[in-house]
């Protein structure tokens, strides 16, 4: 299996997929850091947990996900 190419998208880009469900968000930090300060709507996947808990959280492996690690500042 292939991998997707990854791209970046700009914010504004990244606001309009969400507003119409074209893109599921991934927040990749802790579940500490993710309580303290997540974007509305994102899912927490930390990195380490990626290969176990993907399969799981994104059921859609073929749907488009942006990921992020920091807070929505």
């Amino acid at each position: 299996m292939e991998a997707a190419a990854v791209r970046t998208i700009t914010r504004s880009d990244l606001i309009q997929a969400l507003r119409v469900g074209r893109v599921t968000l991934v927040d990749v930090l802790s579940p500490e850091s993710f309580a303290t300060a997540h974007l509305p709507g994102a899912i927490n996947l930390p990195v380490a947990d990626i290969p176990r808990r993907a399969p799981e959280v994104l059921p859609d492996r073929n749907a488009p996900i942006v990921t992020y690690c920091g807070s929505p500042t």
